[in-house]
């Protein structure tokens, strides 16, 4: 099926279009084409999800599959650090929730990632840990539960747009 210009719709709002525009590239991929498919093969192409409910987990893969990135998952915040050992070049966010399974909470990982791999994006989410926000190292990302869709997406764009830049 071939892709019809953003252009020949009525204008979008600025969000929705990024939005729109990550759907697409994603579907370039798909298609081969060249330059894209060079794209995929830049180091930051992963996206790491740790999230202890079942169903919330399967929700994040499924939106986060439909972007540019590759989903890896990861049970616990430890097996999290061992990975970007690992593969931290290739990765560009980390999709966490705050309290995880586990000695490394959420905040406890968002402090490594932020000291060692500080070009990574990190996205945290809670649904019922609000009063520990503060202790957030600044420039991590937070988002309430339930999350919505299109806050996602949007922090997936920062993260593939800018990866080499430090998000504090």
């Amino acid at each position: 099926m071939e892709a019809f210009p953003i252009s020949d719709v009525t204008p979008l709002p600025d969000r929705l279009q990024e939005l729109v525009s990550l759907l697409i590239e994603r579907d370039a991929l798909g298609r081969g084409d060249e330059e894209e498919v060079a794209r995929a093969a830049d180091p930051t192409r992963l996206v790491v999800v740790l999230e202890d409910d079942p169903t919330t987990r399967e929700r994040a893969i499924a939106l986060l599959e439909e972007t540019v990135l590759d989903v890896v998952t990861c049970e616990t915040g430890a097996d999290a650090v061992a990975l970007l050992q690992e593969r931290g070049n290739e990765v560009a966010m980390v999709f966490a929730d705050m309290q995880m399974p586990g000695a490394m909470d959420g905040i406890d990982l968002a402090r490594a990632v932020q000291t060692i791999w500080p070009r990574i994006r990190l996205v945290v989410t809670s649904g019922g840990a609000e009063n520990r926000i503060e202790e957030l190292p600044s420039g991590i990302i937070h988002l309430r539960k339930p999350w919505r869709a299109l806050d996602v997406l949007m922090q997936v764009d920062r993260a593939v747009r800018c990866p080499n830049l430090p998000v504090r």
